[in-house]
């Protein structure tokens, strides 16, 4: 049982059905298995130091690494359409496109799925997310922010994903959250100290930077952790 990733399993799912499992109840390695499991779920903040190969996506043998172009758009349209590039055939494929048409998107992967959070369709600022799974070639809604953000910046981060900063279609923003894929949740984090738009995430070293933007009067060269 050991080599069961139940950290990746849903908290429903652990709790009404292999906590239901007699051998696990009784079986003190099992047991600490299932703790560690519900652990990893209900301290998403800790997520870096309780990672283990059970909380780690399996990765295909062989396959190797794609980048993905998603959304996008111009003066006259906004793109749902995505493409995907396959460094081991030197080659771009159209893969299935998003349900929302979506410029000024944020882009990041946890796990095996690409999320595409926020953006502008052209007409209003979105609060919608979507992910696609490479699997099936399909994309599914995902639960919405609980704010309105295009020229966002995302990043994930021990499995969880960030969004910060943005437009909200009246202001620049400097508000975050987080969302854990295995809950379903978006949960507010600390501001950043200066409302940006146009921002860029990166992560480095279990730390999210924020680096540069705009601030509705003035382009910024200013970074923040």
């Amino acid at each position: 049982m050991k080599c069961v990733r139940l950290p990746l399993l849903s908290r429903d799912f652990l709790l009404g059905h292999v906590d239901a499992e007699g051998l696990v109840r009784h079986h003190p390695d099992c047991k600490d298995l299932l703790i560690e499991a519900l652990k990893f779920h209900l301290l998403p903040e800790q997520r870096g130091v309780l990672g283990t190969s059970r909380t780690r996506p399996r990765r295909c043998e062989g396959a190797g690494p794609v980048l993905f172009a998603v959304g996008g758009g111009s003066l006259f349209a906004i793109h749902g359409d995505c493409e995907a590039y396959d460094t081991r055939t030197d080659r771009w494929h159209v893969v299935a496109s998003m349900s929302t048409r979506r410029a000024r998107v944020g882009v990041a992967a946890v796990g095996n799925r690409l999320y595409a959070v926020g953006g502008y369709d052209g007409t209003s600022d979105l609060a919608t997310v979507e992910s696609y799974d490479p699997v099936t070639n399909t994309w599914q809604p995902e639960v919405s922010m609980g704010t309105r953000r295009s020229c966002l910046g995302v990043a994930a981060l021990h499995g969880l994903l960030y969004a910060a900063g943005g437009y909200d279609g009246a202001s620049c923003l400097n508000s975050a959250e987080r969302y854990d894929p295995l809950t379903g949740t978006w949960t507010s984090v600390a501001a950043m100290s200066t409302r940006r738009r146009y921002v860029r995430v990166a992560t480095l070293d279990g730390t999210l930077y924020a680096v540069g933007g705009y601030d509705s009067s003035s382009h910024l060269a200013t970074v923040e952790k």
